[in-house]
């Protein structure tokens, strides 16, 4: 009796297990490192806004105080233009305006490093 040979045709169409859980481990380390960069961000975003809430906190603690140093820096003049008509989006500034006499003042913060400008309004019964 003579043996017969089988021949078996290989289809490799498919991928195998292993393939397919290397790559999806591959998937997974990237998409770990992409969260592990946003959560770096996210953690150096909220510390630059709660140290910018605590330099708003200490400008705000010296500026209030009854002694809080305004230099005057000059007088001046503002003039503001009154938009009277509110008609649509592509209206124009009709040309009323008026001058105001004012002082600028500054307020430097060494602690918190910022500054506040204020304008005070001169009135009539001041000078």
């Amino acid at each position: 009796m003579k043996k017969r040979k089988i021949v078996r045709k290989i289809n490799n169409a498919g991928s195998t297990m292993v393939e397919v859980i290397v790559g999806f481990v591959i998937l997974v380390m990237v998409l770990a490192e992409c969260m592990v960069h946003l959560l770096g961000v996210s953690g150096k975003l909220v510390k630059k806004s709660k140290d910018m809430q605590e330099e708003q906190r200490v400008l705000n603690e010296e500026m209030y105080q009854k002694d809080a140093g305004f230099e005057k820096l000059a007088e001046t003049g503002i003039t503001l233009t009154v938009d009277t008509t509110k008609t649509d989006t592509r209206n124009t500034a009709k040309d009323t305006s008026f001058l105001i006499e004012a002082e600028l003042h500054r307020y430097y913060s060494d602690r918190a490093d910022l500054t506040v400008f204020r304008v005070i309004h001169k009135s009539e019964d001041s000078e």
